[in-house]
């Protein structure tokens, strides 16, 4: 069964098809600062973005890889470069997979190599080099929104290899942010074991407790590096969050949304203090929507919420004032006016309606991901479209046989 047919929720996204669209973001803040080189979609610091450094190189391979019309040439000998015992090749045939999976939508030809990529891929996560691992970590996610299927086994396997480094303290924050990108995105792509994804988000919870605030109520003092990591933990624990039954939502909500994600918000940190902002607007907009008895927040949180959207800290940049007012006007009108994110992406024909957290979510970290190929995986990609409720017009018709992964 379906991990999302296991709760009795409503949609939290909307679609339509239209001939003309225009791209519409939701809020019409005075304050909100959009960069042109940014989705419209979203109002937070990309700090915690899979891509990171490895996207430029990605980027300009783009159109050397893309050109030929041998596709599978070329995919075949990308994953046999993986195998090579240079590092350098290693990485030119990961970032070779990496454009390859993000601009092309590619199911049988990926599934018919999947044995083999997933030996590879996991060869190399298990190196736990920087470059490399953050590379394979971008493409074992990739790999997964290829294939789009629930597949314990699969994800069993990639977490075996992802956690060790995730855990590991040695290791380089940065490098770990990749693997808790990685593992969570998986997971909710992969995985229908519930108690194997709240074994995950405990693993997560466990990294990005260490910015709870401390017994005098003060923010622990940590690195910027340490704090993103925490930040993609977050990312990844919320995502998972959004797959829960109801009665294990219940008790999350119930366990994180009154202090813990809260304290988080007076972090340092601007990317964690946004991420924990709208993590919060996850776990109430689930309350709500499970009719939860904990689905009204505390009037202390309402406060601290309001006090971010009107900060005017000296010492803070004014870009960084202005995205953090912006989000956390818009988290605290959802509390105070019941509006949610509403902003629309036209691709092709269609026009996808974004109008939840959940479905924010969902968007920032697949675009996160697929970068300019979102466009083509929202046109052909079935799973991508069941996330999104998309209906199955513009989808190839050897995908319409898999169903609908998240139909309620």
């Amino acid at each position: 069964m379906p991990k999302f047919t296991k709760k009795d929720r409503p949609r939290r996204t909307r679609s339509k098809t239209t001939k003309t669209g225009v791209v519409a973001g939701g809020s019409g803040d005075d304050d909100m600062v959009v960069d042109d080189t940014l989705s419209v979609c979203s109002n937070v610091s990309d700090g915690t973005s899979i891509y990171d450094d490895t996207e430029a190189a990605a980027v300009t391979t783009n159109e050397v890889i893309l050109s030929s019309d041998n596709l599978e040439e070329k995919l075949d000998s990308a994953i046999e470069g993986l195998r090579n015992k240079d590092l350098k090749t290693r990485e030119s045939s990961l970032r070779s997979l990496q454009v390859i999976f993000s601009q092309k939508f590619i199911p049988e030809l990926v599934s018919d190599r999947s044995e083999s990529l997933t030996e590879q891929l996991i060869a190399c996560l298990k190196k736990g080099n920087e470059s490399e691992g953050k590379l394979a970590a971008t493409v074992a996610t990739l790999f997964y929104i290829q294939l789009g299927e629930p597949n314990d086994e699969g994800f069993q396997q990639f977490r075996d290899a992802l956690l060790p480094v995730l855990r590991d303290e040695t290791k380089s924050a940065s490098l770990r942010r990749s693997y808790a990108q990685a593992v969570g995105m998986i997971c909710f792509i992969a995985s229908e074991d519930i108690s194997s994804t709240v074994d995950l988000m405990k693993t997560l919870e466990a990294i990005f407790s260490k910015s709870y605030l401390l017994n005098d109520g003060t923010s622990p003092i940590l690195t910027h590096d340490v704090q993103e990591l925490h930040a993609a933990a977050l990312s990844s624990w919320c995502l998972l969050l959004s797959t829960m039954p109801n009665n294990h939502a219940h008790d999350l909500v119930r366990l994180y949304a009154p202090e813990k994600i809260p304290g988080l918000i007076e972090s340092s940190d601007a990317d964690l203090r946004n991420q924990a902002g709208e993590a919060i607007a996850v776990l109430y907009e689930i309350a709500q929507e499970i009719n939860s008895i904990f689905a009204e927040p505390p009037e202390s949180l309402l406060t601290t919420l309001d006090k971010k959207a009107t900060d005017s800290v000296k010492y803070k940049g004014k870009k960084e004032k202005r995205l953090q007012r912006a989000t956390f006007r818009e988290i605290f009108n959802f509390f105070a006016e019941g509006t949610s994110p509403q902003f629309t992406i036209k691709f092709a024909r269609e026009v996808l309606e974004i109008s939840s957290w959940t479905g924010r979510l969902y968007y920032n970290g697949f675009s996160g991901l697929l970068g300019t190929g979102m466009n083509v995986h929202l046109k052909e990609n079935s799973f991508l479209r069941s996330v999104f409720n998309l209906d199955d017009l513009e989808a190839e018709e050897s995908q319409k046989a898999k169903g609908n992964r998240f139909e309620r």
